[in-house]
C-alpha cells in the first residue's frame, strides 16, 4: 500500500482508537485500530523505517488529538492563549506523544530482521516507551493503551500487571495476529490462535482484583462534598465568603459521620488565612463528633516564595500531604529559562509550584490509614502502588472544572478505576464540579454524584488491606524487560548487519 493511502488510513484508525477509552467504552474499537496500525507497519508491508516513522505519527497525532482536545479548554479559557495558540499546543502535545510510539515501531523495524523478531520486540520496547511518556518532563500517561480495558472481563489482570503490562499484553497477542494476516499460513494462525486463547483463558482463571486484598473489620461512613464552584468563579473575590460557607454548612449537614471529603482547593484562601479562624472552628465541632475532615488546599512553602499544592485534615484526624507529581504546563512549565519569555509574548498564564517529598505519613481515620493523591497523581499508576502499600483506603483530590464537561473528566474517572483494581483497594474522588466517585476495590463504581451540581455523596466504604502482586514489584520488570530488549534487539541488528557484509562484499 502506498504511503498517500496509508497515511488518511492511519489517522482515521488513530482517531477510532480514542473510543475506546471513557466516555465511549468500545475498548475492542480500540483494539480494532491498533490491530490497524501494525497492519499498515508490520513486515511485509514494505515499508522503510521512514515510511513506518511518519503512519504511525500520524496514527498517534490523530489518536491524541481526539482523546486530548480539551487541553484546548484550560489553555485558552483560563490559561489566557489566545484561540491560534490552544489548536497549535493541543497538535504539538498530540505529536510529541506520537512519537513515543512512533518511535517504537520505527526501531523495531529498522533492527528487526526477521519476522518474528519483529513480533517478539514489538511488545516489550513499547511498554518501555510507554513508560518513558509517563516519566520525560514530568510524564503525560493519557491514554495508555490498558486503560481501556478497565470495562473488560482482563480488568482481573491489573493487579498483576498494572495498566502498562496490560498494554504489553495486549501487543503480544496483536504482533502474531497481525504477522498471521499479513501472510496466512498454518503456523501463524497457530501461534495467532493460541495467543488469543491463551489470554482469554487466563483472564477467566483469574479471580477479580479483590480476591488479593482482605477486607477490614472495620468500614467508614462517608461523605463527599463537590461545591461546584465553576473555575472562573472560584477565585473572585466577591464569591469567596459564599463559597467557603458552602462548605462549611455542607460539612455541618453530613452529620455525624467518620469521613468528610472536600475537593482540591476547595475554597479560595491559602492555608494561613484560614487556619485558626475558619478551619479551627469547622474543626472543632468535627472532633467532637468524632468526624474527620480531609480537604485540599494551597500551602505557602517554607521560604515563603511559592505554594504546594497539599491536602490538610483536620476534626478526628491530622497531618498534611504534599503534592509530589506536578500537571505539566499547568502546575510546572519544564522549559529552560531561556525559553520562559515566549510564555510572556503569547500572554500565556503559567507558574511551577513548589513540591512535596516521596514517603509522606498516611492520614488516619478511625484507625484505617489512608493515603491520598492530589488531581493529575493518580493517572501515575507506580505512584499510586505504591502510595497503597500499607493504605486501607485511598483518596483522590481533584478539580476537574478546567475542562467543563469534556471527557477528561470521564477518563480521569477511568483512570481512578484502574487504579483502585490494581492496588485491590476502594478509592473515593471527590471532585469541584465533578466528577465525584466511590469506587470499589474491584474498580467498579459504587456511587456517583451528579455533575455540575451541588452535591453530598453519601456512601459507606470498606477499607481492605494487603498488597496485589502489581503493588509489590509496580513497573520494575516492564522497565527491565524493555530495556533488556531493546539491547538484545540491537546485537542482533549489528550482528545481522555484519554477516549481511560478509555475505556482499
Amino acid at each position: 500500500m502506498k504511503l498517500r493511502v496509508a497515511l488518511p488510513l492511519a489517522a482515521a484508525a488513530g482517531a477510532l482508537a480514542t473510543l475506546g477509552f471513557a466516555p465511549f467504552n468500545l475498548w475492542p474499537l480500540t483494539v480494532l485500530a491498533y490491530l490497524a496500525l501494525l497492519w499498515l507497519v508490520a513486515p511485509g508491508s514494505g515499508r522503510r523505517p521512514a515510511g513506518v516513522f511518519a503512519v504511525a505519527m500520524v496514527w498517534g497525532t490523530a489518536h491524541f488529538c481526539t482523546g486530548i482536545y480539551w487541553v484546548y479548554l484550560s489553555t485558552v479559557l483560563y490559561g489566557n492563549a489566545p484561540p491560534w495558540l490552544g489548536v497549535v499546543l493541543v497538535v504539538l502535545l498530540s505529536a510529541v506523544l506520537a512519537l513515543f510510539g512512533a518511535g517504537t515501531l520505527a526501531i523495531a523495524t529498522r533492527w528487526a530482521p526477521k519476522r518474528w523478531v519483529w513480533a517478539l520486540a514489538v511488545p516489550p520496547i513499547w511498554g518501555l516507551f510507554e513508560l518513558l511518556r509517563s516519566t520525560i518532563l514530568q510524564g503525560f500517561p493519557w491514554l495508555v493503551p490498558g486503560t481501556v480495558f478497565t470495562d473488560s472481563p482482563f480488568i482481573v489482570l491489573a493487579p498483576l500487571l498494572g495498566v502498562h503490562g496490560l498494554g504489553v499484553v495486549l501487543f503480544a497477542v496483536l504482533t502474531p495476529v497481525v504477522l498471521w494476516l499479513r501472510a496466512p499460513d498454518r503456523r501463524g494462525a497457530l501461534i495467532a490462535s493460541g495467543c488469543v486463547l491463551a489470554i482469554a483463558a487466563l483472564s477467566a482463571a483469574l479471580p477479580k482484583p479483590s480476591a488479593w486484598t482482605t477486607p477490614t473489620e472495620q468500614t467508614l461512613s462517608v461523605v463527599m462534598i463537590q461545591g461546584n464552584v465553576a473555575q472562573a468563579e472560584k477565585w473572585d473575590r466577591e464569591q469567596a465568603p459564599k463559597i467557603a460557607d458552602l462548605y462549611r454548612r455542607k460539612t455541618i449537614e453530613a452529620g455525624n459521620v467518620d469521613l468528610v471529603l472536600w475537593p482540591e482547593v476547595a475554597v479560595p484562601y491559602i492555608y494561613p488565612q484560614i487556619k485558626d479562624s475558619y478551619l479551627a472552628h469547622i474543626g472543632r465541632k468535627a472532633a467532637a463528633q468524632g468526624t474527620a475532615i480531609v480537604l485540599g488546599t494551597l500551602i505557602p512553602n517554607e521560604a515563603g516564595d511559592n505554594m504546594i499544592n497539599s491536602v490538610v485534615g483536620i476534626g478526628a484526624t491530622e497531618g498534611t500531604y504534599y503534592k509530589r507529581h506536578l500537571v505539566p504546563f499547568g502546575e510546572v512549565f519544564p522549559l529552560p529559562d531561556f525559553m520562559r519569555p515566549l510564555l510572556d509574548v503569547v500572554e500565556l498564564r503559567y507558574a511551577d509550584l513548589d513540591t512535596g517529598a516521596e514517603g509522606q505519613a498516611k492520614f488516619m481515620v478511625k484507625g484505617v490509614p489512608v493515603g491520598v493523591s492530589i488531581c493529575f497523581e493518580d493517572v501515575f499508576a507506580d505512584e499510586i502502588a505504591r502510595e497503597a502499600r500499607g493504605a486501607g483506603l485511598l483518596i483522590n483530590v481533584t478539580n476537574l472544572s478546567w475542562f467543563h464537561d469534556a471527557t477528561a473528566l470521564p477518563q480521569a474517572l477511568q483512570m481512578t478505576r484502574l487504579r483502585a483494581a490494581e492496588t485491590g483497594r476502594p478509592m473515593l474522588k471527590v471532585a469541584q464540579t465533578g466528577i465525584t466517585a466511590h469506587v470499589d476495590a474491584d474498580g467498579q463504581l459504587v456511587a456517583q454524584a451528579p455533575k455540575f451540581e451541588v452535591a453530598s455523596l453519601r456512601t459507606t466504604v470498606q477499607p481492605r488491606l494487603g498488597n496485589t502482586p502489581y503493588m509489590r514489584w509496580d513497573d520494575q520488570p516492564f522497565w527491565w524487560l524493555g530495556g533488556l530488549s531493546l539491547i538484545v534487539l540491537l546485537i542482533i541488528a549489528r550482528w545481522c548487519d555484519k554477516v549481511s557484509v560478509k555475505t556482499n562484499p
